[in-house]
C-alpha cells in the first residue's frame, strides 16, 4: 500500500531542513497554500525567487525564498509540486471579488463561496472585537480572545475538512505515487479527515517535526502556546485539558506580548532560535495564575517587545528563574 505522510511543522526556516527531509522521500509534494499562477514558474526557473517574492509579498520572505531553492531542486529531480488550500483559495476570490466592487450580498449567495464567506466574517468580527477590546480591562479581553479562538477554531476545522477532501480527490488521481503533505502543526483535523477515509487507500503516515523537536530539548509531549492551546480547546470540545479556558486565554494575552515577532534565521550555535524563544516563555506564564497575568498584562500592554521582558522579569522574577533553569536543564535542540 502506497504511503501517504503528513508532516506537521511550523513554517519558520528552523524546521525547513527536516521538511525537505521528508519531502525527498515522496514523489508528490502537496504544500499548504493556494494555487499562485507565478509557482509554476518560478519552481521551473522561468522567473526568478525575487521576483516571485515582489508578487507575493511573503510575510516570511527568507523562509520562503530558501523553501523556493529547495522546491526548484526536486522539480528538477522529477517531483510533481502543487499548491493545494482550497479555503485560502475561495478567500483570495472572494476578496477579489470585494475589491472590484461586487456587492458583499452578492458574493455571500455564490455557493462555492458562501461558507468561507461566512467563516472569514465572523472570525475577522471576533478579532476587531478584541483588538477594540485593548482600551478596556483584562477580564473583558479575556472573554473576547476566547471568542475569537471559537471562531478560530471552527475555520480551522472548515479549513481541514475542505482541504483534506480535495487531497483525497488528487490521491484517487495519482495511484501509486507517495504524497507528502504539507501541514501548519495546528491542523490535527486535517489528520482525522483524512485517516476517517483511508480504507485501503492508503497507508497514513503523520510526522510531527515540532514534537520531534520537542522530545529533543527535554520535552515530553506537547508543550503548546497558550494561544494554540486555547484554539485547540475549542477545536476538540475542551475535554482534553485539565486547565480553564479563562486561564489560557489570560495566558495567551501576555505570551503573544512577550515573544519575538520577527524572523529570525538559524546558526549552527542556535539552530531553533524560534523555538528557543517561544519555549522560554511558555514556560514562564505556565507559572502564572489568572490574577498575575492581569497584574503584567497592567504593565505590559502599551510596551514594546523588549520593555514588556524587561518589566516580566522585574514583576514574576522566581518564574523568569524558573524558565530560564527549566530550558537550561534540556539537552541541546
Amino acid at each position: 500500500m502506497r504511503l501517504i505522510t503528513v508532516g506537521l511543522t511550523p513554517h519558520r526556516q528552523e524546521f525547513l531542513v527536516p521538511t525537505w527531509e521528508l519531502m525527498r522521500c515522496h514523489e508528490v509534494i502537496i504544500l499548504e497554500e493556494p494555487p499562485d499562477p507565478y509557482f509554476p514558474k518560478v519552481i521551473k526557473g522561468e522567473i526568478s525567487i525575487e521576483t516571485y517574492l515582489e508578487k507575493i509579498e511573503s510575510g516570511f520572505p527568507e523562509y520562503t525564498r530558501l523553501n523556493l531553492e529547495f522546491l526548484q531542486k526536486l522539480y528538477k529531480e522529477g517531483k510533481s509540486i502543487c499548491q493545494v488550500e482550497p479555503y485560502l483559495e475561495r478567500w483570495l476570490i472572494i476578496r477579489e471579488m470585494l475589491d472590484s466592487g461586487v456587492p458583499r450580498e452578492e458574493v455571500e449567495k455564490i455557493r462555492e463561496l458562501s461558507e468561507v464567506y461566512q467563516s472569514e466574517h465572523e472570525t475577522f468580527g471576533k478579532l476587531l472585537d478584541y483588538y477594540a477590546a485593548m482600551q478596556g480591562p483584562f477580564d473583558s479581553l479575556v472573554q473576547k480572545i476566547k471568542d475569537f479562538a471559537r471562531a478560530d477554531a471552527k475555520r480551522l476545522a472548515l479549513r481541514d475538512k475542505m482541504r483534506a477532501k480535495e487531497i483525497l480527490s488528487l490521491i484517487r488521481r495519482l495511484p501509486n505515487k507517495t504524497i507528502y503533505v504539507e501541514a501548519g502543526y495546528i491542523h490535527l483535523k486535517l489528520i482525522y479527515y483524512l485517516a476517517k477515509v483511508k480504507k485501503n487507500l492508503f497507508c497514513l503516515k503523520v510526522e510531527n517535526l515540532l514534537l520531534k523537536a520537542l522530545k529533543a530539548r527535554g520535552f515530553n509531549g506537547v508543550l503548546p502556546s497558550p494561544g494554540d492551546g486555547l484554539t485547540s480547546y475549542y477545536l476538540f470540545g475542551g475535554k482534553h485539558r485539565n486547565i480553564s479556558e479563562d486561564l489560557l486565554a489570560a495566558r495567551s494575552i501576555v505570551y503573544i506580548k512577550l515573544i519575538e515577532k520577527e524572523e529570525l534565521s538559524p546558526t549552527p550555535e542556535e539552530p531553533f532560535p524560534h523555538l528557543k524563544n517561544e519555549l522560554f516563555w511558555r514556560l514562564f506564564v505556565w507559572q502564572l495564575s489568572y490574577e498575575e497575568c492581569k497584574t503584567l498584562d497592567k504593565f505590559i500592554r502599551l510596551l514594546t517587545t523588549q520593555k514588556a521582558r524587561e518589566m516580566a522579569q522585574r514583576l514574576f522574577p522566581d518564574a523568569y528563574k524558573k524558565a530560564a533553569s527549566r530550558l537550561a536543564d534540556k539537552v541541546a535542540l
